[in-house]
C-alpha cells in the first residue's frame, strides 16, 4: 500500500454561541454573553485551522507492538483496536497559529473564554478530517486514538507518531516540545481507525468532571 498525505486548510469557522455559552456556564449574565459575542466575532475573523493526515499500512510485531510504515508503537490497547485492520490514519489537527497568538493576548477570564474558542476551532479541523476519511476511503465508521489521553498508551509515543506523520506536522504550522506537549496548544494527534463499535477514549477515563467528556466511564483499567 503506498502511503499518502492529505491537508485540510479550508476549515469553515463558524461559532454557535449558545453551545459555547454551556460549555463555559454562562447564566443570565449580560457583560459574559458580550464578551463572548465580542471574542467569537474576532476568531471568526482570524483563524485557519487546519489538519492533516496520512494514509498507512500496519501490521504487527512481537507482544503489544504496532508497525505502521514501518515505525513501532507499543500499546495493549492499540493492537488491540487494530485487531483485524490492515490500513490506519495517523493525523494532527490544529487551531493554527494564527488564533492561538491571537489567544496570548488575554488573561483571566478572558482567557478561559479564548481558550474554548480556541479547542473548538481545533475540533472544527478534526471532525471535517474525520468525515473527509469516511467519505474518501468509504468507511461508515472510525474512531480516534491519542498518545496521552490514557496510561495504556504513553504521551511519550509522540515521538515515533510524529516521525511518521512528518512532514505533516512543518506544513501544518505544528511542534513537538520536550515535554511531549505540542504548539499551538489546542492541537490534537493520534491515529484514526476503521471501527464496528464507536471507541472514545473517555470509555476508559475515570474523570467523571472532565467538561470534554463523549462516553460514560465503563469501569474497565
Amino acid at each position: 500500500m503506498d502511503q499518502m498525505e492529505f491537508i485540510i486548510d479550508d476549515v469553515r469557522v463558524e461559532y454557535d454561541l449558545e453551545s459555547l455559552g454551556r460549555k463555559l456556564r454562562i447564566r443570565s449574565s449580560a457583560r459574559a454573553e458580550a464578551l463572548l459575542k465580542k471574542l467569537v466575532e474576532e476568531a471568526e475573523a482570524i483563524a485557519r485551522p487546519r489538519a492533516g493526515f496520512k494514509h498507512c499500512a500496519m501490521s504487527f510485531g512481537e507482544g503489544d507492538e504496532v508497525i505502521v510504515d514501518g515505525m513501532t508503537f507499543n500499546s495493549t490497547l492499540l493492537r488491540e483496536n487494530f485487531e483485524g485492520l490492515g490500513r490506519v490514519f495517523p493525523f494532527l489537527a490544529t487551531e493554527g497559529s494564527e488564533l492561538a497568538e491571537w489567544g496570548r493576548a488575554y488573561s483571566g477570564m478572558d482567557r478561559i473564554f479564548a481558550n474554548t474558542i480556541q479547542q473548538e476551532a481545533m475540533r472544527m479541523a478534526r471532525s471535517k478530517m474525520e468525515s473527509f476519511i469516511m467519505d474518501k476511503f468509504g468507511l461508515p465508521q472510525v474512531s480516534a486514538m491519542n498518545p496521552g489521553s490514557l496510561i495504556i498508551w504513553p504521551i511519550t509515543q509522540q515521538v515515533p507518531l510524529f516521525k511518521l506523520l512528518s512532514p505533516l506536522d512543518e506544513k501544518l504550522g505544528v511542534t513537538l516540545l520536550p515535554t511531549f506537549m505540542m504548539k499551538p496548544e489546542q492541537t490534537v494527534s493520534g491515529f484514526f481507525f476503521q471501527t464496528d463499535s464507536k471507541f472514545h477514549n473517555c470509555q476508559l477515563c475515570p474523570r467523571e468532571d472532565c467538561p470534554n467528556r463523549q462516553a460514560p466511564y465503563s469501569g474497565m483499567d
